[in-house]
């Protein structure tokens, strides 16, 4: 699993990971890209990196949204 590998053994709760695997899956579907490319595994360690901020469910996925957007 993408998320687990980047996240690192010991680091996140089993309900933690579920939650950032969901927000890959959504944020992959809604960008039309493959859950293997490595956009994916950026996506996912920006992910990563906003939740351990403090954010989470849609609030993290609009500050990776948001992120990406002031990054162009």
């Amino acid at each position: 699993m993408l998320i687990k590998r980047l996240a690192g053994e010991g680091v996140f709760e089993h309900e933690e990971l579920d939650l950032l695997r969901e927000a890959l899956d959504q944020l992959c579907l809604l960008r039309g890209i493959s859950i293997q490319s490595p956009e994916a595994e950026a996506i996912a360690q920006a992910l990563i990196t906003h939740y351990t901020t403090g954010l989470r469910g849609e609030e993290l996925i609009r500050a990776f949204i948001a992120s990406r957007h002031s990054a162009r």
